[in-house]
């Protein structure tokens, strides 16, 4: 986050070199070398120009960078239930909820999509969920390297083309890497880890659980998702169809959903308060101190 160094920042950047020649063919073919990891993106084509074509112009939105990603997400909404579109007919909209530096519009692109990741990607979600939560419920206090005061500190001082020099991110931290590490290494392109997300949920040891959270009668009983809808992506994944990007954010998405129901809705267990006479035993490598 803090150097560049995921495709969301080539993405805008790519974006906004295309949006000065809306109408050239050359330029939006760039888009190519983004996402390798994503099967027969690269030959997407008109297909890719049409997905990141739109708002293509719109570069004074303070949200440019993350536009895309937000209406894809947007996508899983097909799977809501009536009642939960007239839940959210009336509330806000998160982007209201979004607080921007007063300097904001006047920082480089870069930073403005930097900032945008870090505050409310890294810092809300995953050093929450994938960081903190896990480790403090565990009491482990996590500590990372890459995020120690001090490298983002000298990291937010870094001009832009240090940190995405053309397509090549964390620039100054690869020319640092050659020093000591062979040229295969500080050149290898991005490799994120991904999770293979329907495979993790419609296998045998796992099937029978993903089909009761997602059953009829269950979906009936939380009231969040179209039934018919789910049915059909759950039949789709169960027959080993290939299944998209986007239909793989709404599985993980709806089973979250229906998990935390069944967990902190259906099964929440408060404990009675302790009393003064109450015997407490704590468990001390291995002793029990009363």
């Amino acid at each position: 986050e803090f150097l560049a160094g995921y495709n969301i920042f080539k993405e805008a950047m790519v974006r906004r070199f295309w949006s000065r020649q809306p109408h050239s063919q050359i330029r939006p073919l760039l888009l190519q070398k983004l996402y390798p990891y994503i099967k027969d993106l690269a030959t997407g084509g008109s297909y890719l120009n049409a997905f990141f074509g739109e708002g293509l112009t719109d570069t004074g939105s303070p949200f440019y960078s993350h536009a895309v990603r937000w209406r894809n997400n947007s996508r899983t909404k097909r799977f809501f239930s009536s009642e939960l579109h007239a839940d959210l007919a009336g509330a806000a909209s998160p982007l209201d909820a979004i607080t921007l530096p007063e300097q904001f519009h006047t920082w480089h692109p870069l930073h403005q999509a930097q900032y945008l990741e870090i505050t409310i990607f890294l810092s809300e979600y995953l050093l929450s969920s994938q960081g903190d939560r896990v480790g403090m419920a565990h009491s482990i206090e996590g500590r990372y390297p890459f995020l120690d005061y001090r490298v983002i500190e000298f990291s937010n001082r870094i001009p832009a083309e240090y940190k995405l020099r053309g397509l090549t991110e964390k620039f100054i931290l690869r020319k640092l890497a050659a020093r000591w590490l062979p040229e295969e290494i500080w050149r290898r392109p991005k490799r994120p880890y991904r999770a293979p997300i329907h495979r993790s949920f419609f296998n045998a040891g796992t099937l029978e659980t993903t089909l009761e959270l997602l059953s009829e009668s269950k979906l009936n009983q939380t009231g969040y998702f179209k039934p018919g809808a789910v049915t059909q992506l759950v039949n789709k994944a169960v027959k080993g169809a290939k299944l998209s990007e986007t239909d793989d954010m709404a599985l993980a998405g709806m089973l979250s959903t229906q998990l935390v129901h069944h967990h902190f809705v259906d099964h929440f267990h408060i404990p009675e308060p302790l009393g003064a006479g109450d015997d407490v035993k704590v468990v001390v490598d291995s002793r029990v101190i009363h």
